[in-house]
């Protein structure tokens, strides 16, 4: 029997609440790591190497949340070297060897972040800053994890524009990477769905009929608007075509529950130790051998395990 809403809401709220307490008893919150083994690196550029080897170093200082936040969202300054990360696996073809003809994800646009992200963080950390939530952490516990750093060629550009507008307009606007914020989200997706393989570039949007790919389209604004200030939760328990809609940019465009729309990530796992999140981007999906350079860096992974309670040792009588 299928839950009423609010039913889902809970049972949701306790899945996360008991993954978060597996998370912090099976120790998963470790910060500690080793030097990063360099899988691949495709670059002539010296400022890329050194972007490369400051993630492999652990000793490399971690810049600052609000740093982060305050030069290059605030300034909208160009990042031009990316970062994100991906399985181990996708990276790898079937006789277990480099596929350079493996794309950065699996949509026609792919979340990233600065390279400083990973700067003296753990794989935990930067998942943690990354927006995973407890849940999505437990679902690749085991999985091997690579760090992607990239560099588009020249012809790609970087938009600071936050509105939708500027060159989200124009017949090139795949050709732009871009601050997510709502209203640039609302109208990429719309002109993504215009047509299923743009200009025969991008891996194209799919939908299950015309009926998605019209309201991915023509959604009106101001419902458009309520899906940006409403809570997740309330419109999941609404349902009706707001949250129809919510859940085409989830699946679609990959923005799910704790998606902000303001450029900065949102910290689930550590929300209380003043953490702010990290700048986000969406850029378009590439396979390695198009970017101007590359590297791949393991991450190692993560594993959960039980782990026996140190002894109880008795309390010495305090002296008479």
């Amino acid at each position: 029997m299928k839950k009423p809403p609010r039913m889902q809401f809970l049972a949701s709220s306790l899945a996360c609440l008991a993954a978060q307490f597996c998370l912090t008893a099976c120790g998963a919150q470790d910060t500690s790591y080793g030097e990063r083994a360099l899988i691949k690196m495709v670059s002539e550029s010296p400022d890329f190497r050194s972007i490369v080897e400051h993630i492999r170093n652990p000793k490399t200082p971690r810049d600052k949340d609000e740093e982060l936040i305050e030069h290059w969202v605030k300034g909208r300054k160009d990042p031009q070297v990316y970062f994100r990360i991906t399985s181990r696996n996708y990276v790898y073809g079937q006789q277990g060897k480099f596929n350079e003809e493996a794309v950065l994800g699996g949509g026609p646009y792919v979340f990233l972040t600065v390279p400083q992200a990973a700067y003296g963080r753990s794989l935990y950390e930067i998942y943690a800053d990354l927006g995973y939530d407890a849940e999505g952490v437990l679902r690749q516990r085991g999985q091997s994890m690579v760090g992607l750093v990239v560099q588009y060629q020249q012809d790609l550009k970087f938009s600071s524009e936050r509105d939708g507008k500027g060159p989200l307009a124009g017949s090139d606007y795949y050709k732009y990477v871009y601050t997510p914020t709502w209203e640039n989200s609302f109208t990429l997706f719309a002109r993504l769905a215009e047509s299923e393989d743009p200009n025969g570039v991008l891996p194209y949007l799919a939908f299950r009929g015309t009926s998605d790919r019209s309201m991915a389209r023509f959604f009106p604004a101001e419902r458009r608007t309520q899906i940006a200030v409403l809570p997740y939760a309330i419109l999941r328990a609404a349902g009706g075509p707001d949250w129809q809609y919510r859940q085409l940019l989830e699946n679609k465009m990959g923005m799910n529950s704790h998606f902000r729309g303001v450029g900065i990530t949102e910290n689930t796992l550590s929300p209380g130790n003043d953490r702010t999140g990290l700048p986000e981007y969406v850029g378009p999906n590439r396979k390695f051998s198009e970017l101007a350079s590359y590297a791949v860096i393991d991450l190692g992974r993560m594993e959960f395990k039980e782990v026996p309670s140190p002894p109880i040792k008795p309390k010495k009588a305090a002296p008479k």
